[in-house]
């Protein structure tokens, strides 16, 4: 889900961002798992870009057929930005990452001291 509004810009991205994930995840399995992850990540990320590429044309294909030239401006403009969009859109990206990098940061922490926490006490070594 993090990774889904993460690269909902950037379709480009998925196959990486899924490789990545995929890897975090299968290296809980050792070295094959992790290698498998990365494989089945690169995978999904690669389909969700194809996926996301597939609507679009569908949407010109369709305004095309039915003449409609108010969607077609409408869907060129949204390809076309400035570069002030454009660069007011990377920092909107970038902090969006750092706050959810620093949610993780927070909570991360005290979520493992709460863990560890319950097992030494399930342990009986209490301080």
């Amino acid at each position: 889900m993090v990774l889904s509004l993460l690269l909902s810009g950037c379709a480009s991205m998925a196959p990486i961002g899924g490789a990545i994930l995929g890897g975090g995840v299968g290296s809980f399995g050792g070295p094959v798992g992790g290698a498998a992850g990365a494989g089945l990540g690169a995978a999904a990320g690669s389909i969700w870009a194809g996926d996301r590429e597939l609507k679009q044309t569908k949407e010109e294909l369709k305004a095309l057929t039915s003449g409609d030239v108010a969607k077609m401006i409408e869907l060129q403009a949204g390809k076309e930005q400035s570069g002030f969009d454009a660069v007011v859109d990377g920092i909107y990206r970038v902090l969006w990452l750092l706050g959810i990098f620093g949610l993780l940061w927070v909570f991360v922490p005290i979520i493992y001291t709460r863990f560890l926490h319950k097992k030494i006490k399930a342990n009986g070594n209490s301080a």
